[in-house]
């Protein structure tokens, strides 16, 4: 049972990655704002997550402590920024996706998160 979990943590990982940074590009394609393309990123990769939760009654990953979100917004914002300085698409993507996957699986193993606000 621990190793499908396993399996099923890096498959939506991969997934996240795969999914953020095409949302982000066919938002810049249309002439999108690049603080919006971000958030339409996250969006597409996220809301994908959040609907597999929902259905099996799970709280969504993205309502947890686990860094999740950030990890989206961090690679789109890589590549928004790489995409303005002129980097090639195709290797700004590889790597933008390689950024996601790599974040989110460092902040899993140390068990790291960001910090609670109360308010």
């Amino acid at each position: 049972m621990l190793r499908l979990h396993k399996v099923i943590f890096l498959l939506d990982t991969v997934g996240i990655g795969v999914y953020t940074i095409p949302g982000v590009q066919k938002s810049l394609q249309y002439g999108v704002n690049p603080f919006a393309a971000i958030i339409l990123g996250m969006i597409s990769a996220v809301f994908g997550g959040v609907i597999r939760d929902t259905l099996i009654n799970e709280i969504p990953l993205i309502f947890q402590k686990e860094i999740y979100a950030t990890a989206c917004m961090a690679g789109a914002v890589v590549f928004v920024l790489l995409d303005f300085y002129g980097i090639k698409t195709d290797w700004n993507a590889l790597g933008c996706v390689l950024l996601i996957i790599i974040v989110r699986l460092i902040a899993v193993k140390y068990r790291l998160s960001l910090p609670k606000i109360d308010l």
